[in-house]
């Protein structure tokens, strides 16, 4: 699964836009992050400005699979 296939998977299922933020361009401050840094891909939960969970993925489908999974 890539992002554009998980942002239908969580809209199919419901989950709110407010609750993720899985392309940098939104607010990202009170909810799940997804970021590719260096050759990491990285899921993050952003409270008060600061990542609070940091989870690091070697491949974008296995960074949303987790998202996925975490929010439903």
């Amino acid at each position: 699964m890539n992002i554009k296939e998980l942002k239908k998977a969580l809209k199919a299922v419901g989950i709110p836009a407010e609750h993720y933020n899985l392309d940098g361009k939104s607010r990202d401050d009170e909810r799940l992050c997804l970021v590719k840094e260096d050759s990491k891909w990285v899921v993050y939960y952003l409270e008060r400005g600061v990542r609070t969970t940091e989870l690091f993925f070697d491949s974008e489908e296995e960074a949303c699979d987790y998202i996925l999974k975490s929010l439903r």
